[in-house]
């Protein structure tokens, strides 16, 4: 009836080691991570979207006046607008502020609450802002409401993804996550190019279309179960197996089942979420769920993303103004799906330590040479640059995008929800929501004013931001890859480093046996369920 586990169940150099439960990738569960994916389409779309209504003139005329008829001679500061960064950053904010209540909902109520309350506030921001006129302060609430609907989209998605699927396909299914998001900054990109020619209501319909994935993330989590983590975590144990039975296409579940057991005993014992990841043994973990999503941010991926119509606009490649910058904002969009669904492939088989690594090289290099392109070709007297440099421009990016595509954009998501133990989990994915959508709130308020004053410059910091994220990872992330999920934090505390950092005199002890006796009520579990204990 008792169970003794170790630290150092996996050797910290070798994160290959085959999972030892019985599970295999079920169509059930692919569905269901499909459709909470869908999370990740609400992010995108309003990432895709952003920048692409501002140039449409019907809508600037509207609300940012002070960008309509502005003459074209200065390729960095025609946007320069303080209130257009403040609608492109305050959805961020929002989201960054709604984490922390949704690691609340999440923990007890359960991830598939939060979904349902993700899509209703998205649903809701959608009618707002389309339906907006005159005063940006109308428009702004409603991406309020965006901005609570991706906070616990984030949180909770995540999460559930992680919990969900099996330790051999868990990179591939939660990448999903980030598929979804760059599918819905290509949609959003496509749409505004049909609808920029719909005058005067095109930027509405580009609004409201948003509505159509708030609907399915909101219908998932009315009729998705919930993960049997969570069911366990709030005292469903029966039901948490029959969830763990069914997505895992098996009746043999025990392993993986006590193993779920062990971690409710462990977070009963370790009290409140957020006072345990302050405690010294979890400092690996809360380390980690800032730095990497703050790496993710230091990129520059939002400054490209959100304001790519107006950055491509001045370089012209698919034609002058503004219709031409939107066609190269799908073109990069199209690149970064690509991209990632390279990631989606390789993130199990090569793992994430060298993609991450690959990925800062090559962007860091890309960055580096746009910069170097920038300071050559664009002057603050002309507004586009030649149809050669602006090609090679074009050229650079995609190959930025393309290295966020399978690196930092779906591992800084992944690898954070891994690292977590169950009694620490909603507090970690709060606070890598958090520090992400404050970094995308940051760039996406301060990149237009950056580029006026630093011009190419800016680009240097995003190159060299890849480079401290590259050393970083090469030294300090253990690989992740194959493990089951409730063994990653062990795992991650066991690395050479860390286990300094967790423990006095880097002296990994012994962890205390588990006591299943408290892990339960009678009424509601069988005493053959704790048999594998």
């Amino acid at each position: 009836m008792r169970s003794t586990q170790t630290y150092e169940s996996f050797d910290v150099e070798d994160a290959t080691s085959p999972p030892a439960f019985h599970a295999k990738l079920t169509a059930y569960v692919f569905l269901t991570c499909v459709v909470a994916a869908s999370g990740g389409i609400l992010f995108g779309y309003d990432g895709g979207v952003t920048g692409g209504i501002v140039v449409m003139e019907p809508f600037a005329q509207e609300f940012f006046p002070s960008t309509v008829g502005v003459p074209d001679t200065n390729f960095y500061c025609k946007y320069d607008d303080r209130v257009l960064q403040t609608f492109a950053s305050i959805m961020h904010f929002t989201g960054a502020l709604a984490a922390f209540p949704a690691g609340y909902v999440t923990a007890k109520y359960g991830r598939t609450r939060s979904m349902t309350i993700a899509g209703s506030a998205f649903l809701i921001g959608c009618v707002w802002q389309a339906a907006a006129k005159r005063y940006v302060a109308l428009l702004l609430v409603g991406r309020i409401f965006w901005g609570v609907g991706v906070g616990f989209a984030d949180q909770s998605v995540t999460i559930y993804n992680a919990e969900m699927a099996t330790p051999q396909w868990r990179g591939l299914l939660h990448i999903l996550f980030q598929l979804a998001t760059v599918t819905g900054i290509l949609i959003a990109q496509v749409i505004n190019i049909g609808t920029y020619n719909i005058r005067p209501w095109g930027w509405r319909l580009s609004l409201g279309l948003a509505s159509v994935p708030g609907t399915i993330l909101l219908l998932g989590g009315l009729f998705l179960p919930d993960s049997p983590n969570s069911l366990i975590e709030r005292g469903q144990f029966e039901k948490g197996k029959q969830v763990l039975q069914r997505i895992r296409g098996s009746q043999q579940v025990e392993e993986e089942y006590g193993t779920i057991l062990a971690a409710q005993e462990a977070e009963k014992r370790g009290g409140s979420p957020w006072m345990a990841i302050l405690r010294r043994e979890y400092r690996a973990q809360l380390i980690l769920a800032i730095v990497l999503p703050l790496f993710q941010m230091a990129t520059g991926i939002n400054a490209v993303v959100f304001f790519s119509p107006q950055l491509f606009g001045g370089i012209g490649s698919f034609g002058e103004g503004a219709r031409g910058g939107l066609i190269a904002s799908a073109v990069i969009g199209a690149v970064q799906v690509g991209a990632t669904l390279v990631g989606v492939v390789v993130v199990d088989r090569v793992g994430r330590r060298d993609i991450l690594i690959e990925a800062s090289i090559q962007g860091c290099l890309a960055e580096l040479a746009l910069a170097g392109l920038l300071a050559y070709a664009a002057t603050d007297s002309s507004a586009q640059m030649s149809h050669t440099a602006s090609i090679a421009a074009i050229v650079l990016v995609c190959v930025f995008i393309a290295s966020f595509g399978w690196g930092w954009g779906p591992l800084a998501w992944l690898v954070p929800s891994e690292i977590q133990p169950l009694n620490t989990r909603s507090a970690g994915q709060s606070i890598t929501t958090f520090v992400q959508l404050t970094g995308g709130a940051t760039v996406g308020q301060t990149f237009l004013s950056m580029l006026c004053s630093m011009k190419y410059g800016v680009f240097v910091l995003f190159g060299m931001s890849h480079l401290l994220a590259g050393l970083f990872t090469c030294f300090l992330l253990p690989e992740t890859r194959g493990i089951p999920l409730e063994q990653v934090a062990d795992h991650v505390r066991a690395h050479w480093a860390w286990r300094h950092v967790c423990y006095k005199k880097g002296q990994i002890p012994t962890e205390a046996p588990v006591d299943t006796t408290l892990l339960v009520d009678k009424k509601t579990t069988r005493s053959s369920d704790l048999e594998v204990l």
